[in-house]
């Protein structure tokens, strides 16, 4: 479960006195569920309507949705969930799958960065080696997949903007980022602790 808090402050929210609302279909940015929420609270702006603050019938968090243009906060996390990460790699991975449901993109690309220099000295390589030799090893090391190269290229120009331009980032492009760093995850972490029966 992705959890944006830490430990979180609405979790136990008293919902006794919340409403009947409207049931709008949605994923929950925190345990990643299709569900239909139907109680909370309504909020309004004069007298029109402007958010809804719904609990999440799976995991219990309360998620904001704004009636004026249909989008829920947080949002659908990107990425698929990733077994067997080292703990470093997946709190990091957490975190950009997190920053990328509340919309701050350009910190989840710089997340996405960071997480292949964890990825390449958690498998062997010195600490402290600029972000080209890391990636550098990870291609000679054989944890890039074939053909995989030029999605750890996109990871680390992105990030590179990211982190060295002044330039804020989109979620299209994030949506790639993050889709081709869990492919990598899945690669050199799950796949290969995978049983075969």
């Amino acid at each position: 479960m992705i959890n944006v808090f830490g430990q979180h402050p609405f979790k136990g929210i008293d919902y006794k006195e919340s409403t009947i609302l409207k049931s709008i279909s949605m994923v929950c940015g925190y345990c990643g569920n299709h569900v239909a929420p139907n109680r909370g609270y309504a909020v309004y702006a004069g007298n029109q309507p402007w958010l809804n603050i719904y609990m999440c019938p799976h995991c219990g968090y309360p998620i904001i949705y704004c009636v004026r243009n249909y989008e829920s906060l947080p949002g659908e996390l990107c990425g698929r969930g990733i077994k067997n990460l080292p703990d470093n790699i997946s709190v990091l991975y957490d975190e950009c799958r997190t920053n990328y449901s509340n919309k701050c993109y350009t910190s989840a690309q710089m997340i996405a960065r960071t997480i292949l220099m964890h990825i390449a000295v958690e498998q062997g390589a010195d600490e402290n080696l600029s972000f080209a030799k890391y990636v550098e090893y990870l291609d000679l090391k054989g944890y890039i997949p074939p053909n995989g190269k030029k999605w750890v290229d996109f990871i680390r120009t992105s990030g590179n903007q990211a982190n060295h331009e002044i330039i804020i980032k989109e979620k299209e492009e994030t949506e790639k980022v993050i889709s081709f760093l869990s492919m990598l995850l899945l690669f050199i972490y799950e796949l290969p602790n995978t049983e075969m029966n």
